[in-house]
């Protein structure tokens, strides 16, 4: 009798540990979630193995289907399927690192270009905003197309010349280009009823003439024109930038060369 006493109060003050360390785990437990909630500043709203799914991280969807792609991120983790996307990552984060120091230097740039600006670009790139049509005159004959050039050089229609052959049982095909920019490099800067020379296209010869010029506007092409200075004056900026870094930190650059180049 005398030993039961001291084993109850050894056995009731084991209880009131026990009691007293669950409620102190519990205690840790809601602090330490507080303390995540408060350290994030973000509303956790499961867990996955610990790992905490915060709210945010649902973007309007079911937390279920949230839970469903943490346990298949894990999955993926354990079988080192991140090991397959590394190269991909990294290319991603150099972009993005990238980006972020061109878009700091970009900023530096003002928005407002010149007006003069904008009219001299125009005037130096006259060509790119000029649609010219053209009558071309094919045949298979270099003597013949000889002669149709040399008489449409003598100011004749080059429409009513081919007709004339065609007429007389000569293999002659007539075509309106329409408007077009690609005949710049023959007829650039001549004037309208400029007759090409003889121009040989495979097995068969074709003659050109300048019927009719169309210019686009600069009321027109203001804005346009505005963007192609600005993202001139953004690379020139970011070329000037990296310069100087190169400069400053001596970066080596070597370009290497392919052979046969």
């Amino acid at each position: 009798m005398k030993m039961l006493f001291p084993l109850l109060g050894l056995l009731l003050l084991f209880a009131w540990g026990c009691g007293k360390s669950e409620k102190k785990e519990e205690t840790e437990k809601a602090s330490t979630t507080v303390k995540e909630v408060t350290k994030s500043n973000k509303k956790i709203v499961a867990r996955v193995n610990g790992r905490p799914v915060y709210e945010e991280d649902l973007m309007g969807r079911h937390i279920k289907e949230v839970i469903v792609d943490e346990i298949l991120y894990e999955e993926g983790l354990i079988r080192g399927l991140d090991k397959k996307f590394e190269e991909r990552i990294e290319r991603y984060r150099r972009s993005l690192i990238i980006n972020e120091l061109k878009t700091e230097i970009i900023k530096t740039i003002p928005k407002k270009v010149d007006p003069k600006e904008i009219e001299g670009y125009y005037k130096e790139n006259e060509s790119r905003y000029k649609y010219l049509r053209v009558i071309e005159v094919s045949v298979e004959d270099k003597n013949l197309a000889e002669e149709i050039h040399q008489k449409a050089l003598e100011g004749q229609d080059l429409e009513k010349i081919a007709s004339d052959y065609t007429n007389s049982g000569k293999k002659v095909t007539v075509r309106d280009s329409g408007f077009r920019k690609n005949y710049h490099d023959i007829f650039g800067g001549k004037d309208i009823g400029s007759v090409s020379e003889v121009i040989q296209e495979g097995d068969g010869f074709k003659i050109l003439k300048l019927v009719e010029v169309r210019e686009v506007p600069l009321s027109k092409l203001n804005k346009p024109i505005k963007s192609n200075l600005l993202a001139k004056k953004r690379a020139e900026a970011i070329q000037e930038f990296t310069e100087k870094l190169k400069e400053e930190n001596k970066i080596k650059v070597e370009i290497i060369e392919e052979e046969g180049k």
